[in-house]
């Protein structure tokens, strides 16, 4: 099911001393992943975090599926990004919000972090503003605090981050970026995931070893 189309072009972007790439028409057959997705049971993320509003004020869920069949796919990516993977696992987030003074995305930013290193994404919704911002912490102090749990306090001033980049997410792309270099977390610009649609994608997560992985 996860089979690559054969790529012709990988745009190549280079913001301060890190690169982004994108690869449009990922996927040979998208649909069938997102209906996969669709029709696979996932579970609510971190759910064992405590004090926590997701499925509350939101529902944040999560696909983590143990498969060979995407071994194939991470190698690909291990290769243009020279790191390699922290699992093999087929990873997804979902997303959708419920209407609340809460959900304040007009002031603040979705939980900018980062990760251990390079991050995949590829999105599985026909959109596209709703996409992965980049930001710099301008705040003068760790941000979020270490100590503050995701999903007590997601939502974070947007006067505390510089926006350097915001990634337009299009169906079937695969965009591969620092995720370690670059504070970033997702766009919300607009109540369109305030409903019953998720939104939607599939994430490969990377470790900053710069070997490249070799399957067998």
């Amino acid at each position: 099911m996860f089979k690559i189309n054969q790529v012709k072009e990988i745009r190549k972007e280079q913001i301060k001393n890190s690169f982004i790439y994108t690869i449009d028409n990922f996927y040979q057959d998208p649909e069938k992943i997102l209906n996969y997705f669709l029709f696979t049971e996932s579970r609510p993320h971190k759910e064992n975090q405590k004090p926590s509003y997701n499925q509350i004020y939101f529902d944040d869920r999560r696909h983590q599926i143990n498969s060979s069949e995407i071994k194939p796919v991470y190698k690909f990516l291990s290769q243009i990004c020279k790191q390699e993977p922290e699992d093999t696992n087929i990873n997804t987030n979902l997303i959708k919000f419920n209407s609340s003074d809460f959900n304040d995305y007009k002031s603040n930013y979705w939980w900018p972090h980062r990760d251990s290193g390079y991050t995949g994404i590829v999105y599985l919704n026909k959109d596209e503003e709703y996409g992965t911002n980049l930001y710099e912490n301008i705040s003068g102090k760790e941000e979020p605090p270490r100590n503050c749990p995701e999903h007590f306090e997601p939502w974070r001033k947007k006067s505390n981050f510089k926006l350097i980049k915001s990634i337009k997410p299009k169906f079937n792309r695969m965009v591969l970026f620092d995720g370690c270099y670059f504070i970033h977390g997702m766009n919300i610009c607009g109540d369109r995931y305030f409903g019953d649609e998720y939104r939607m994608n599939q994430v490969f997560f990377f470790k900053p070893n710069h070997i490249v992985y070799e399957y067998s």
